[in-house]
């Protein structure tokens, strides 16, 4: 590595990490208060709350690293820009693209860094931060995550499960009624009700649902009770696939890794069920960390003109571009959860359009 890139670098992270630990600060104070009626009330131990406060900043953390990337950018070729030390590079012969590419590896590696901490680091801590918020800072109980009460769910077909509870750890339905209804939905097929039942393996290692105090009442079409029958011992089922997973609580999808989301994403199109969320926030999760290069090519562009131009008007613009990118994916992403978007189209359209701006801005300011 030449003297020059281990300057640049040098800066650049520098100003990175202060940029990281102003936002880590600023964080703090928005859980703070944000949680301070809740703490208050429910005087949760403070083991808890420094635990919630853990574990939701490694998501807030990730989403900003872009922004840090491009304010970083800024600082470190803005300085040497005004200072004329990036004139006097040029003028010795190094070109603008060779200036740029310490930053453009560092920025691509800060993309990899986003991609592993959506993947690995963020879905767990954000599954113990909502745990920790409904358990404790909230008074719900340990059990808040694994307990779902007053549940009904559309299966596949025409039939629909009403549960009074569902303990996703033992996975045990209290008080199932599941109801079949007629094709055309006018009436009722079958009603089925129990007093509990538990999802069991078979013989075969086939899960099952193992139904205890069971009662089938059958109807004719017209609607008129058939028959009744009420089975004193246990009565092994087989309902559908993924039923388990589908009655416990839902988790958001960045509570979720890619393989994760991409198998719920695949149960719930099985049950043709809505799937706009969950299929647009599966596509950001692979594009938004290139939001991190895109934004460092901008920020470069604007920065390397400072000592030209007037340096408010420099850095004012770059940032009015980066915020605009947030401002962009958000809006997209509320079009594909709402299903006005393809998923694909509304995660990638902002990468795209910004990919695009990039390379003429850059092209534009080169020196």
């Amino acid at each position: 590595m030449k003297l020059i890139d281990r300057y640049i670098l040098n800066s650049f992270l520098w100003n990175f990490a202060g940029i990281i630990f102003i936002c880590l600060i600023v964080f703090l104070v928005y859980l703070l208060i944000d949680k301070y009626e809740d703490i208050l009330s429910n005087s949760p131990p403070l083991y808890y709350v420094v635990l919630y406060f853990l574990n939701s900043l490694p998501f807030l953390l990730i989403e900003v690293m872009p922004l840090a990337v491009a304010i970083a950018v800024l600082l470190t070729i803005g300085n040497m820009a005004r200072n004329y030390e990036f004139l006097a590079l040029l003028m010795s012969g190094i070109s603008q693209a060779r200036l740029a590419q310490p930053l453009l590896a560092m920025s691509t590696i800060i993309a990899f860094i986003i991609f592993l901490g959506n993947e690995l680091i963020v879905p767990g801590c954000e599954q113990r931060a909502r745990f920790f918020e409904k358990a404790y800072l909230e008074g719900k109980g340990e059990q808040i995550l694994t307990r779902t009460k007053n549940i009904i769910l559309k299966g596949k077909d025409t039939r629909i499960y009403n549960l009074k509870d569902y303990n996703s750890m033992l996975k045990l339905m209290t008080r199932p009624v599941i109801v079949d209804a007629t094709q055309d939905g006018s009436g009722i097929q079958k009603i089925m009700r129990a007093e509990k039942a538990e999802f069991v393996r078979d013989e075969k290692d086939e899960g099952i649902w193992r139904f205890y105090g069971l009662e089938v009442q059958e109807f004719y079409e017209q609607g008129e009770l058939k028959e009744t029958q009420a089975f004193t011992q246990p009565v092994d089922l087989a309902l559908e696939d993924n039923l388990d997973k589908l009655l416990a609580y839902r988790k958001n999808p960045e509570e979720m890794n890619l393989w994760e989301l991409q198998s719920y994403l695949s149960i719930l199109k099985q049950r043709g069920e809505k799937v706009g969320r969950y299929a647009t926030d599966l596509h950001i999760k692979l594009a938004f960390p290139l939001a991190a290069i895109l934004v460092m090519i901008i920020c470069f562009s604007f920065a390397s003109k400072m000592q030209l131009g007037n340096l408010v008007i420099n850095f004012s613009q770059a940032m009015v571009l980066v915020v605009a990118y947030y401002a962009l994916i958000a809006f997209t992403r509320a079009l594909g959860h709402n299903l006005v978007l393809p998923a694909v189209i509304a995660a990638w359209s902002p990468i795209v359009i910004f990919a695009l701006l990039g390379i003429i801005i850059f092209k534009y300011n080169s020196i």
